[in-house]
């Protein structure tokens, strides 16, 4: 039994449109998740050149509508976030504890169907009688996602915010993991955030969390400095335009 899902479809021609998808009932290790909120990243917009259709979006947060045969762990009803980077627990880096950088199914890493970033083209997503690819293995700007159990991060908070789940698994921890796990930030250092936009955000934040003694954000935007004191920001700067063409002439 499929149902239909309105889907927003990169149509490969740097275009996309709002076209109906039909998606199958989840095999043995997948779920069908009813999106209630997604988030939008650059990589949305660079998918459109991508050469080939594919249902967009790859930050989500919604419900679980069915689950298949061999899925425990989840019920119907709960409340879930979308994770792109999806392990698939056996290749050598899911053994060595490296989930998030899995060499089968990382769209990243992986490199699958070559030369895009990975992602899952299943029988059981369609769109105009052909199987149809799914950004980074999840196609959230759509009214349903079908995805891999391992794909999904349950969530027991009683009333979640879904708009602010959506981004999570991406603009989040990509902000938060290159402060944690790239700079190794530690507690009493100085660090310096240039632009203060969705990643930037959450790098201010990641920075305080990690016991930054002093935290100096920069943007050309003063409403983008304003949210980033509410972040965790000590300092501000307000910058201009013209300013890296004094920065390349002093340098």
């Amino acid at each position: 039994m499929s149902i239909t899902s309105k889907s927003a479809v990169a149509k490969g021609d740097r275009t996309f449109i709002i076209a109906q998808v039909n998606l199958s009932d989840p095999q043995e290790d997948e779920v069908l998740i009813k999106i209630k909120a997604a988030g939008l990243c650059h990589t949305d917009y660079d998918s459109l050149n991508w050469g080939k259709p594919l249902v967009m979006g790859h930050e989500g947060a919604g419900i679980v509508e069915k689950i298949g045969s061999a899925v425990q762990a989840l019920k119907v009803g709960d409340q879930v976030i979308l994770n792109w980077a999806t392990p698939c627990m056996h290749c050598f880096q899911c053994q060595e504890g490296n989930q998030h950088i899995c060499e089968n199914n990382s769209p990243v890493v992986a490199g699958a169907n070559g030369h895009t970033p990975g992602h899952a083209k299943l029988e059981s997503s369609q769109w105009n009688g052909k199987s149809i690819e799914r950004s980074f293995n999840l196609g959230t700007l759509s009214e349903y996602a079908l995805v891999k159990e391992a794909a999904v991060v349950k969530v027991d908070e009683p009333e979640l915010n879904f708009s602010a789940a959506s981004i999570v698994s991406c603009g989040v921890m990509t902000g938060f993991g290159s402060v944690v796990n790239a700079a190794k930030l530690e507690a009493g250092s100085s660090a310096v955030v240039l632009g203060c936009g969705g990643v930037g955000l959450n790098v201010i934040n990641a920075c305080k969390i990690s016991g930054a003694a002093k935290i100096i954000a920069v943007d050309i935007s003063p409403t983008k400095l304003e949210l980033a004191r509410k972040f965790g920001a000590t300092d501000t700067i307000l910058a201009d335009k013209e300013d890296i063409g004094l920065l390349s002439a002093a340098n």
